[in-house]
């Protein structure tokens, strides 16, 4: 009798996971299975968000459909979210369906806003994750607000990083066609001394710049500890006002992570070694925001996630193989190219910052290139 073959799950579909599931498609590993488990029917790329809030792109573009992608691959596919993962019993637990056994398990369930220490009341508050939802729950905020104050809104980003920035940039042209002239202003805050973290001192000063030239106000240094329906209050009493406060902070872990006894970081991220399996589990892979490489110092993004993926496909192939595993090393200096709302994006690259049409154009055959790989044709 023919022992079954590996079976192969990968927990949430993100950046890196999308991948493995796009390799799939085109060349199965041999005897193997696999499984694919998200909270949602479709996955998001995060790179697309800024086009999707101006205009550029219809909300269904940055959508991976997940349920033709999975039929391509003739994979099965599992929308609900993971209540637990034990690791010795090798499965993973629902609420509602059954367990899914694992022989090799590549965690992929990003991340969620760091929230630590954040008294919320009343609804103004928008987190940009779970981002399957984000644009939706943003318009319904936005609807509500058309309607309470048609003197203006005001909106205050927490989270002065690179998606942050973004999002202050191109909020305003999302804010128009969904309230038309109703006056709105925008502010952001940060509890770090100064935006822009990792961005190089030329583009951090011309991002700077661009800010004040859109009346953004900048508020550094300053750290939320509540938000309400009316303003927000930071740790030394200041006060902002705002209407609609869009959580766009650093990277926290998801509660699924909590239930994996495997080694963590200080934050709650799996630890990994440099070839992405688990310290604690050679059969575990964890990959995107999920994971740490323990010693590395990478920050939580998605360019890291999507060079990952070539790396989690060869190595999940050499486990089920028995071969040696490659080893990941991330790039440290790559391409960073924001959307800055006004038909333009902001290249940054070794040191260089350009901010121009070209680059936004560079910016948009890059995101198409991507997500042109998760595209089913009807034949399939």
């Amino acid at each position: 009798m023919n022992r079954p073959g590996p079976q192969i799950v990968l927990l949430g579909i993100g950046h890196t996971n999308a991948h493995v599931l796009h390799m799939w498609r085109r060349a199965p590993i041999p005897d193997a299975r696999l499984v694919c488990v998200s909270s949602f029917a479709v996955a998001t790329y995060s790179g697309m968000l800024p086009g999707t809030l101006t205009g550029q792109y219809p909300p269904g573009r940055l959508e991976i459909d997940l349920r033709s992608l999975a039929n391509a691959a003739r994979a099965e596919l599992v929308v609900e979210p993971a209540r637990a993962v034990d690791i010795e019993a090798r499965s993973v637990r629902f609420e509602e369906h059954g367990p899914v056994r694992f022989d090799v398990l590549s965690v992929g369930v990003g991340s969620v806003p760091g929230t630590a220490g954040i008294a919320v009341s009343g609804a103004a508050w928008v987190p940009v994750k779970p981002m399957q939802t984000f644009l939706m729950r943003l318009y319904e905020r936005l609807q509500g607000l058309s309607r309470r104050r048609p003197e203006g809104v005001r909106v205050l980003v927490m989270g002065g990083g690179v998606g942050g920035i973004e999002i202050s940039l191109c909020l305003p042209s999302y804010i128009r066609r969904v309230l038309g002239a109703v006056r709105h202003t925008v502010s952001v805050v940060d509890a770090r001394e100064r935006i822009g973290r990792g961005l190089s001192p030329r583009a951090l000063r011309k991002v700077e710049s661009l800010l004040a030239a859109r009346n953004v106000n900048v508020i550094a240094g300053k750290r939320v500890i509540r938000v309400s329906d009316e303003d927000v209050v930071c740790a030394d009493g200041h006060r902002i006002p705002a209407d609609l406060v869009v959580l766009a902070t650093g990277a926290a872990p998801p509660p699924v992570l909590e239930s994996m006894a495997l080694p963590k970081d200080p934050r709650g991220f799996l630890l990994t070694r440099d070839t992405l399996q688990s310290t604690g589990a050679a059969n575990v892979f964890a990959v995107g925001d999920s994971g740490a490489v323990a010693g590395g110092g990478a920050p939580k993004a998605g360019v890291y996630a999507v060079r990952q993926g070539p790396v989690l496909w060869r190595n999940i192939g050499s486990l089920t193989r028995g071969e040696a595993l490659a080893r990941h090393e991330p790039q440290h200096d790559f391409l960073r190219l924001l959307n800055t709302g006004d038909g333009k994006a902001l290249m940054d690259y070794k040191g260089r910052a350009v901010h121009a049409r070209w680059c936004r154009l560079l910016k948009h055959w890059i995101d198409g290139r991507f997500m042109s790989r998760f595209r089913v044709t009807r034949k399939e």
